[in-house]
């Protein structure tokens, strides 16, 4: 392939930048349902709620938990934003904080994939067959707010998997969720690829280091999941 050749290439298909990404994280129904947030309100009355629900699909779902609760929280608005990246239903500002959460991500990765494979000889040199994917554990980076926000969200979803007041653990598909990795052009106008993992969930929050240097406080996260896939 001579240099005219490279050229027509990168310019007919471009070339990927290691930053133009998103990454967002969609909390799960244990951090964020509708009955788990609203139990948390009993204490203070029946006072308006408002609740978000991120797509139309979800509003009759959404109602009938409303209608299951047979408390009383007073008057609820229902309504749908398809702008919340959330999984299962959430108070109002919710997709407010989630935006900023993934505004702050600092640094992720697409995650690596292996194969794990079985030898297998019948005669001559053996084989090696490939089984199944194997994955590697999921960081992602973020810098800190001030009130180190970031870090007590990933702190509350890990109270969703182990409670540490009431020693009592959650149910699997309550504290498991998705993120997604989208991949831009240069010019940020069109999405080139996307990831999604799959049955994510927060293994490890990582220290936050505080020392008298100048500089911005990171914080990392290690998730586990049970796999990932193309979706674009």
């Amino acid at each position: 392939m001579n240099l005219q050749q490279f050229k027509g290439q990168v310019s007919s298909q471009g070339l990927a930048r290691t930053n133009r990404w998103v990454c967002r994280i969609f909390p799960p129904p244990g951090v964020t349902s509708t009955g788990n947030a609203l139990s948390n309100l009993l204490s203070t009355g029946g006072n308006r709620v408002n609740v978000n629900l991120p797509g139309l699909d979800s509003i009759d779902a959404g109602v009938a938990a409303l209608n299951n609760l047979n408390v009383d929280l007073g008057p609820v608005n229902v309504g749908s934003n398809f702008g919340i990246p959330t999984l299962g239903y959430a108070l109002t500002n919710m997709g407010g904080k989630m935006e900023a959460l993934n505004l702050f991500c600092q640094q992720c990765s697409i995650p690596a994939r292996d194969m794990s494979n079985l030898d297998w000889e019948e005669y001559g040199e053996k084989r090696s067959l490939g089984i199944k994917h194997t994955h590697g554990d999921f960081t992602i980076s973020y810098y800190c707010s001030e009130d180190l926000r970031e870090r007590r969200f990933f702190e509350t979803w890990q109270d969703a998997i182990w409670n540490p007041n009431t020693f009592s653990h959650g149910y699997y598909k309550s504290y498991t969720s998705r993120i997604e990795i989208s991949k831009y052009n240069q010019g940020w106008t069109s999405e080139t690829a996307a990831y999604r993992m799959h049955e994510c969930y927060p293994t490890n929050i990582g220290a936050s280091e505080l020392n008298h240097n100048e500089g911005l406080m990171e914080l990392q996260i290690t998730f586990k999941y049970r796999k990932y896939e193309r979706i674009k």
